[in-house]
């Protein structure tokens, strides 16, 4: 017994080919679908990759820049550290300086008390200047009013001393003549004495 092969017909062969037809344009719109794919995801890879490097620099820039800041903040430490010892000297010298402030404060008001005191004094040695002034006044007054009395007693003993002048002249004279007297008498005594 012997297989007889049917051909196919006509309508089958059809089918066939459109549907071999569909599936290549399939495949062709695939291929087309999978290469813009391809060329979007190489593009969407360069695009990330260019990221990726931008972001590398950026990554490097920023840890230079934190290295920086870690430097700049080991700087500021340490300022920080000698700012706060100065800070520490300055609220010493602060301390010395308030308790030099209340010292001086202290004897402000002991100079005050004895500039006051002083004052007091002061107002009571002009009080027994403005007495002495006039003491001084009434005694200078009272001398030139013996000034006046010794100009009199001056011109008085200037006077009297003329007058003292020639009261001795005329003592003088008169003893002159008292001599002279004395010894004629003499004579006349001794000359009388002879004659007896």
């Amino acid at each position: 017994m012997t297989d007889t092969v049917t051909p196919p017909s006509p309508q089958k062969s059809i089918v066939a080919w459109i549907i071999a037809l569909i599936l290549a344009v399939l495949v062709v719109v695939g291929a087309v679908i999978c290469k813009t794919k391809v060329s979007d995801l190489n593009g969407k890879v360069a695009d990330t990759q260019t990221q990726l490097d931008q972001a590398k620099g950026d990554t490097a820039q920023l840890q230079a820049q934190l290295a920086e800041a870690k430097a700049g903040a080991a700087k500021l430490q340490t300022q920080l550290a000698q700012a706060k010892a100065g800070t520490a000297d300055l609220q010493t010298q602060l301390a010395a300086a308030k308790a030099g402030a209340a010292d001086l404060q202290t004897q402000l008001a002991a100079a005050t008390a004895g500039a006051a005191d002083l004052q007091t004094k002061l107002d009571q040695a002009k009080a027994g200047s403005a007495k002495l002034q006039t003491q001084l006044d009434q005694a200078k007054a009272g001398s030139a009013k013996l000034q006046a009395q010794l100009d009199q007693a001056k011109v008085g003993s200037a006077q009297l001393q003329a007058q003292l002048k020639d009261e001795t002249a005329r003592s003088a004279d008169l003893q002159a003549k008292l001599d002279q007297a004395q010894k004629q008498i003499a004579d006349l005594q001794a000359a009388a004495k002879k004659s007896r």
